[in-house]
């Protein structure tokens, strides 16, 4: 998505040299903005350095909460799926960080809330990895590990996004919006059918 908003904000930025720039917003073709995107990734520093950080930050998050699932599902735990997944209402707490994540990048910059965040994410986990018998303290440090990241995450998007505000947009620009939801919604039947036509893994 990263790389989507850059090669959007690319595509729109070239027009003919005295050429005044219509009044009129104009879109850029989709394909045309995937054919731009491995240009835009060498050509903006910014943009490398999100997707850089984000992946790896994002590798962190699906390790914490796929390895949890884990070791509660386990000796000295054995907790039922149904217990474990009460553990992700600790998440929540992420709906809470964004909007503060927010109004902090407006008053200290970008830089600061990823640091500030990955710093609590980072402290999060450790101590997560020594607390998990201490189920509410647990339960704290998911929340503080969810949270981090995603005001981190914001306060990434908020860099690229700077390249061109108006990108954000563009993706519901191109199809509308109820094609977009239509589309995510063919998506997800689409992983449903793949899981219900296939033998390997099922029960």
């Amino acid at each position: 998505m990263l790389l989507v908003f850059a090669g959007v904000r690319g595509h729109r930025g070239r027009r003919p040299s005295g050429v005044a720039r219509d009044a009129r917003p104009r879109r850029a073709g989709y394909l045309a903005t995937l054919r731009g995107l491995p240009g835009r990734y060498l050509r903006f520093p910014v943009l490398r350095l999100a997707a850089g950080r984000g992946a790896l930050w994002f590798f962190a998050f699906c390790a914490v909460w796929a390895g949890i699932a884990v070791a509660l599902s386990q000796p000295p735990f054995s907790y039922s799926p149904e217990r474990i997944g009460l553990y992700g209402a600790a998440g929540l707490l992420g709906i809470v960080a964004r909007r503060i994540a927010g109004v902090w990048i407006d008053r200290i910059g970008a830089r600061r809330v990823i640091l500030i965040g990955l710093a609590l994410a980072a402290a999060a986990a450790l101590t997560l990895g020594l607390c998990l018998p201490n189920t509410p303290l647990a339960l704290v440090c998911l929340g503080l590990f969810d949270a981090g990241l995603v005001a981190a995450q914001v306060a990434n998007q908020s860099t690229v996004l700077a390249l061109d505000p108006a990108a954000g947009a563009a993706a519901v620009d191109w199809f509308g919006w109820t094609a977009t939801a239509v589309v995510c919604a063919a998506a997800i039947v689409a992983a449903a059918g793949i899981t219900a036509g296939s033998r390997v893994g099922s029960r």
